[in-house]
């Protein structure tokens, strides 16, 4: 052992039992505390159950006591057992936390003894990995010193080195945390670690640069303009010739930086795509499994990449064989899970490749074993994969409907699970989209579908009611008269303006737009439904017509395009003064969209042979509709001609 007993030419200390040593600990006499900790140290070390009979004798109190008054060679073996204990697992750190072991740790990190300051960052290093412990630190950011203190450490010993950045690591988990970080040189220190000849001081500095760039845009900014050569060190270790876990970590950090746009070298995503693939073909599982996991994150959205590496057959086979894996308990979900997730990725914006992926191998029975897994993680993954291949509308019409994939995802999205609801919910808006045949079945009476839709519409997630309004916007585009019916019966329009309050996101509000749109798509309906919601519905919908995003004002636009075309509606619209206000101010707008949709909204005002047509059109020329459509006929081509046609309907 490199810490040397204070009693070298004594006599070591006998014990008879566990509990006389945890006894002998709280003998103050420092020659007899060494020899105690060493033995203690020397008996967890390897032994998960006894790690827990130390605990159940009461170690944990006496072991804390040392840390607070000792920080020589006594205090560093307490911090290493600490350590130890640690390594047990999730039960083990709780109660490590519980006795009150971190704050000593902490104020050890401060210490002059360099070797004391170590064992407290590897205990900490071990401690903070896990996510239970994340109020322990959540408080370490509103101090002062606690992080300068790392970023100080990065550059002192290999070992602090290592612990400060794990450490960094994994307290960074929101954008507060990046924000304080960028303040810091820490770039400056893990570019020093990352060039360092040690592979764990590579492992640990890229896990800290991985939680670091994660989703920042501004992090991916500092590190192109000013890191370029870090960056490039990043390649170098995704290297073949590098330690595995240092080609998969380097490539993470790499991902994170692709994905917020934060690479400007345009060979360098082939590059990485081809380290990823070269993962999830690798002999390990728990390699394949990360690699595919990260093949999703890189391509999820990027339509070229995902026909690149739909191209490599070794890696479509690769994936298909992850099935295969069955007889391993812990690896066997998380390679079908993870298949899944790749699967969905590839599949996400081609039909090409999701051609490839139905027809190359068995991938629908898979997808409905998936369904019924008890996994959940397998679960949200079929589902995944199921909602990319169910935008084909050649599967949703054959392979998809033979399988009867709607029988689990009806169960799934009964679930209670919210991961499972969110993705199921999504994959169900795609069932009902006009040309899916499944649409018909699921609204056969024994699924009650527009009830379970109304439930999920006034779910408290956002995100589950944002894919309900959007399933029954599905429902009623080019519904018949019957179905719009039975959706108002569930679903009414002071339902529907209520969900575009501002309280609600965006994102919701759009659909709830989309949604009357296509509930207000013939002239009799129209009338019905201004005459007996006219004044709600124009409350609600002129003041977000004015104050608006651009996109909700085209959407809204677009609704009135279609109340325009009631009899009785027209008349509504033309009372208030501030909706033609409005509309003659998008007229003028830059945005050509807007202005398209507001000319199509005079045309279906102006184009009629009812007795108000006149004062209609004469109204619009007072107020100076008219002449603003005729200075828009030099306008870009596809303004100018629905000018032209609105114009033709002026006398």
């Amino acid at each position: 052992n490199e810490y040397k007993s204070y009693l070298s030419n004594e006599m070591p200390v006998k014990f008879t039992s566990d509990l006389e040593a945890v006894e002998l600990l709280k003998n103050k006499d420092s020659e007899t505390l060494y020899e105690v900790v060493r033995h203690i140290k020397n008996r967890v070390i390897g032994s998960k159950q006894r790690k827990q009979e130390y605990i159940d004798i009461g170690i944990l109190p006496s072991l804390v006591d040392i840390l607070k008054l000792d920080t020589d060679e006594v205090g560093i073996e307490a911090a290493y057992i600490c350590n130890s204990i640690a390594h047990g697992g999730k039960n083990h750190v709780l109660q490590l936390a519980k006795a009150g072991v971190v704050d000593p740790l902490i104020k050890g990190v401060f210490n002059e003894n360099t070797k004391y300051v170590e064992a407290c960052l590897v205990t900490l290093r071990t401690l903070f990995q896990y996510p239970e412990l994340e109020s322990e630190t959540a408080g370490l950011w509103e101090r002062e010193d606690f992080i300068p203190r790392l970023i100080d450490l990065m550059r002192g010993s290999e070992l602090s080195g290592q612990c400060s950045a794990m450490i960094i690591g994994s307290m960074c988990k929101k954008k507060e945390h990046q924000v304080v970080l960028s303040t810091t040189p820490i770039m400056d220190n893990l570019a020093d670690l990352l060039a360092s000849p040690v592979t764990h001081t590579h492992m640990a500095a890229l896990f800290c640069l991985s939680e670091y760039t994660y989703d920042s845009g501004f992090v991916a900014v500092e590190l192109r303009e000013g890191y370029g050569s870090a960056v490039g060190r990043l390649y170098e270790l995704m290297q073949r010739d590098k330690y595995i876990l240092v080609q998969y970590n380097a490539a993470k950090c790499l991902v994170n930086l692709y994905k917020v746009h934060g690479l400007s070298e345009e060979n360098g995503r082939t590059l990485l795509l081809d380290c990823i693939v070269h993962l999830c073909l690798y002999e390990d599982l728990a390699i394949k499994h990360i690699g595919a996991n990260l093949l999703h994150d890189l391509i999820m959205q990027d339509s070229e990449l995902q026909r690149m590496a739909s191209y490599s057959q070794h890696l479509m086979k690769g994936l298909f064989k992850f099935f295969s894996i069955t007889k391993d308990p812990v690896f066997a979900p998380l390679m079908r899970a993870s298949a899944f997730s790749a699967f969905a990725s590839l599949a996400e914006t081609q039909e090409e490749i999701r051609r490839s992926i139905i027809e190359s191998e068995n991938i629908v029975s898979q997808l409905k074993l998936g369904l019924l897994d008890e996994d959940v993680q397998v679960q949200i993954g079929a589902l995944s994969c199921l909602h990319s291949l169910s935008r084909s509308v050649k599967q949703l019409r054959t392979s998809l409907l033979d399988a009867e994939v709607w029988k689990p995802l009806l169960q799934l999205i009964r679930n209670s699970e919210l991961t499972l609801v969110r993705t199921s919910s999504r994959t169900l808006c795609n069932l009902l989209l006009d040309f899916s045949p499944t649409k018909e079945i699921l609204l056969e009476p024994d699924n009650n579908m527009l009830e379970l839709l109304t439930s999920l519409a006034q779910h408290s997630d956002e995100e589950i009611r944002l894919n309900a309004l959007w399933a029954i916007m599905n429902l009623a585009y080019k519904a018949n008269t019957e179905l719009r019916n039975q959706i108002r019966i569930h679903f009414d329009i002071p339902v529907i303006l209520d969900m575009m309050n501002e309280q609600e996101s965006e994102r919701v509000r759009l659909k709830a737009i989309g949604l009357l749109r296509n509930l207000l798509c013939e002239s009799a309906e129209v009338d019905n439904i201004m005459t007996t919601y006219g004044r709600g519905l124009l409350k609600t919908l002129i003041p977000l017509l004015e104050n608006g995003s651009e996109e909700e004002q085209e959407q809204i636009l677009c609704v009135f395009i279609n109340i325009a075309s009631g009899m009785i509606a027209k008349d509504l619209l033309m009372a208030r003064d501030d909706w033609l206000t409005a509309l003659l101010g998008f007229l003028k707008h830059t945005n050509s969209h807007l202005q398209i949709a507001a000319t199509t909204c005079i045309t279906h005002i102006v184009k009629s042979d009812d007795r108000s047509c006149s004062d209609r059109q004469s109204k619009l020329k007072v107020m100076g509709h008219f002449k603003q459509l005729q200075s828009m006929l030099s306008a870009l081509p596809a303004v100018s001609d629905r000018v032209k046609i609105a114009l033709q309907y002026f006398n």
